[in-house]
């Protein structure tokens, strides 16, 4: 298997997994950061076998913690916590689209605090991005009598579960954001420290509000081993092996499989519907989330093949 074919497999396998987060997360009797905290907990402890297995430990040495390592980890600690709660509130389809609004929060900062042009095709894309969420959460939704209406509230019955879900996008957009510092640290070092100070984040949030495991039976902790295993070790080894043999754009245009699959299940195994204007939403923040990336890469072998001018 050639170098790209194997990035191409590895990556879409690993989309697919970290798409079953809802499938795993509703069997199991617990609270979403309960379950987040165990996929950051079986995170760190791969991580860190791995690069002990590779000879790369000593690395951390000499390494000096920063604000925005450690601020970076936290955010995606408690951007797990809120989206695997999310995945219990609300459908599948909203909290794994409400997630990948992420990207959107995290340029606006660049743009705000690292002072990066927002050009007319990113904003249009983040424009798309913002009006899909609109739709997925029912602020902009259509009646036959009504035709659209702009409502500035939720749909009762998946409430709380999309305000977690944009809270996981917000979560997830700072941890982008601050993740374009301290670019120096390794991928292996940066994910160890990002698993850790997100473990250690949820455990700060147990003492403030203990969890419960009284409902957890045999099943339960089943499920929740499994995710730990396949979707933490799983899912990361496959990210990093990917990572190794595929460009930045590339990985992230595979990454919103796991939109596609998310919602996918949520249909097919759990009999949840999507409206007309969500299923546009969804479509919206995958197209505004893909877009450019696409477009870039088109405009970039258009121009490699290009013929020279004849001189």
């Amino acid at each position: 298997m050639n170098p790209k074919t194997l990035g191409y497999t590895t990556m879409i396998v690993s989309a697919t997994l970290m798409g079953c987060v809802g499938l795993f997360s509703r069997n199991i009797n617990t609270s979403g950061d309960v379950i987040a905290f165990t996929r950051m907990i079986v995170g760190a402890i791969c991580i860190f076998a791995i690069m002990l297995y590779q000879g790369k430990a000593q690395q951390l040495k000499n390494i000096t913690l920063t604000p925005a390592v450690i601020t970076s980890g936290v955010c995606l600690g408690l951007c797990l916590a809120a989206y695997v709660s999310a995945t219990q509130y609300t459908t599948l389809a909203n909290a794994v689209f409400l997630i990948y609004t992420g990207p959107v929060f995290s340029t606006i900062l660049a743009a705000i605090f690292l002072k990066e042009k927002i050009s007319a095709l990113t904003a249009s894309m983040l424009t798309a991005v913002f009006i899909g969420c609109l739709f997925i959460i029912g602020i902009i939704s259509y009646n036959p009598h009504t035709g659209l209406t702009l409502s500035l509230s939720f749909s009762k019955e998946n409430m709380i579960g999309d305000i977690l879900g944009l809270m996981s996008g917000i979560g997830y957009g700072l941890y982008l954001f601050f993740s374009r510092y301290r670019t120096d640290i390794g991928s292996d070092s940066r994910s160890l420290f990002n698993f850790s100070f997100g473990a250690i984040a949820i455990a700060i949030c147990f003492i403030i509000n203990p969890p419960s495991l009284a409902a957890m039976d045999g099943t339960s902790w089943l499920w929740l081993l499994s995710m730990g295993f396949f979707i933490g070790f799983g899912a990361l080894s496959l990210l990093t092996i990917a990572a190794k043999h595929l460009k930045a754009a590339e990985l992230a245009c595979i990454s919103y499989l796991e939109t596609v699959v998310g919602a996918g299940l949520g249909i097919l195994v759990f009999s949840e519907s999507l409206t007309v204007l969500q299923a546009i939403g969804g479509v919206l923040v995958i197209g505004g989330g893909m877009g450019e990336i696409v477009i870039n890469i088109i405009k970039k072998r258009a121009l490699s093949h290009k013929p020279l001018p004849q001189s």
